[in-house]
């Protein structure tokens, strides 16, 4: 979902949480911040600048900065558990990285797209108030979700829907700036043709799936938030 699959989740090899009362566990531990996977993560924020840099003038300089991002972030999360570098800042910047990247592509293609990017935003307020297990919070029973979007929620994403539903999440703004500046008919012309509006439609309905998604997610968060409601005082 968007902005909404940690890496890096919480787990028994990562720094605990602490409550703020705690003697002695305040101290900022600085040192997160150049763990391996958080200086990836500073890599991909220098090459999505660089992506967007070179457009729209050389779209071929945008498509390879932008390509090797993606592609180191799928190296943070390996390298986090590899390293037991895992932390709630590696989670959050990594998350940060990926809405930013798609709400650039998203405003970049039409500017009331931006409206893409701004459920993405909404929806990862939502998840980050619930925190690590947010994907288990939203799938409880209470919450009575949908029989559709638990199984996109299940075992992490990690099932056909939830493939298919994060492959429309990360994949439809690329190839629609690969239509916008003709990418296919220019590097990718060896591709069958039919290729390009059969990817444009499997991507869309998985697109279309992850916002039905965000938008149940949105209400559940405001009718948690209409319940716990404490009057002023």
């Amino acid at each position: 979902m968007a902005g909404s699959l940690p890496k890096e989740s919480v787990g028994e090899n990562q720094p605990q949480v602490f409550t703020p009362g705690s003697a002695g566990q305040n101290r900022h531990t600085y040192r997160v911040l150049l763990y391996v996977p958080n200086l990836i993560g500073y890599g991909r924020l220098i090459l999505l600048l660089l992506a967007f840099w070179s457009l729209p003038s050389t779209p071929s300089s945008f498509i390879l900065f932008y390509s090797i991002s993606i592609t180191l972030d799928g190296f943070d999360g390996y390298a986090a558990r590899k390293l037991h570098q895992c932390s709630l800042f590696g989670a959050w910047f990594d998350i940060i990285l990926d809405n930013l990247s798609r709400g650039l592509l998203w405003a970049h293609l039409h500017p009331m797209l931006y409206l893409v990017s701004a459920l993405e935003w909404t929806t990862f307020v939502c998840t980050h108030h619930l925190g690590a297990e947010w994907k288990n919070s939203l799938n409880q029973r209470d919450h009575h979700p949908p029989h559709f979007i638990s199984c996109i929620l299940s075992n992490n994403f990690r099932n056909p829907l939830g493939i298919w539903t994060i492959a429309g999440l990360h994949v439809l703004p690329v190839w629609l700036m690969g239509i916008k500046y003709e990418v296919f008919a220019s590097h990718l012309w060896f591709l069958p043709q039919v290729l390009q509006p059969a990817g444009l439609i499997v991507l869309g309905v998985g697109r279309l799936l992850c916002g039905i998604t965000e938008v149940w997610t949105i209400a559940i968060h405001v009718s948690d938030l209409l319940v716990n409601t404490s009057p002023c005082s």
